[in-house]
């Protein structure tokens, strides 16, 4: 392009220039314009088992996943959790979580204050872990920010909180007479002062 050198533009000019700041719009963007020869655009019918045999979407790399029966989806898009932790062929022992709150006279009977009976006023997490024909000795605790993991030659339990918890802050009791771990945690929420 070649411009006059008086600094002038030309009527060329100008539409080369308006060319290069906004390009003409082609034809090719228009919805009905498909972008190979002889194919067409899929609409609520394409749904399901294809009509025509010649169509057969069921066989190649693209062809979708087939589940047995009515199943939603195919087994192998399913992720299952407890493959996706370690197996282990130890049985999960029943348990029980409690949440607990310290209270005083003041809080309870003349409603002074600021607890209220939801979790949300629960400052530790009680879990009972029943482990029937287990010794003390035979059983190994780790307590996490997030989890409990406790392990015995007949039992293994991993089990995630509620909420975050305090591993130091946290304490643990054997009771011999019902074969059961009492484990107490502190827990720490993001919130915890403005509800105390």
């Amino acid at each position: 392009m070649i411009f006059a050198m008086d600094g002038c533009f030309g009527p060329r000019d100008l539409e080369a220039l308006q060319n290069l700041i906004c390009p003409p719009k082609d034809d090719s963007d228009v919805e009905d314009d498909l972008p190979q020869a002889g194919a067409r655009k899929l609409g609520p019918g394409d749904i399901g088992a294809p009509s025509d045999p010649s169509q057969d979407r069921s066989q190649g790399p693209h062809a979708p996943l087939q589940g047995a029966g009515d199943d939603i989806w195919h087994p192998s898009e399913a992720i299952d959790i407890q493959s996706a932790q370690d197996y282990d062929p130890r049985k999960a022992p029943e348990y029980e979580m409690k949440f607990k709150q310290a209270v005083t006279a003041e809080d309870i009977y003349l409603g002074m204050g600021f607890k209220t009976p939801s979790t949300a006023s629960c400052e530790w997490l009680s879990v009972l872990v029943k482990l029937p024909q287990e010794t003390r000795e035979k059983v190994e605790l780790s307590v996490e920010s997030e989890a409990i993991d406790v392990r015995s030659p007949r039992y293994r339990l991993h089990l995630p909180t509620p909420h975050p918890v305090d591993p130091n802050a946290s304490s643990a009791k054997w009771h011999n007479d019902t074969s059961t771990l009492e484990v107490t945690l502190k827990l720490t929420r993001e919130l915890d002062n403005v509800n105390f």
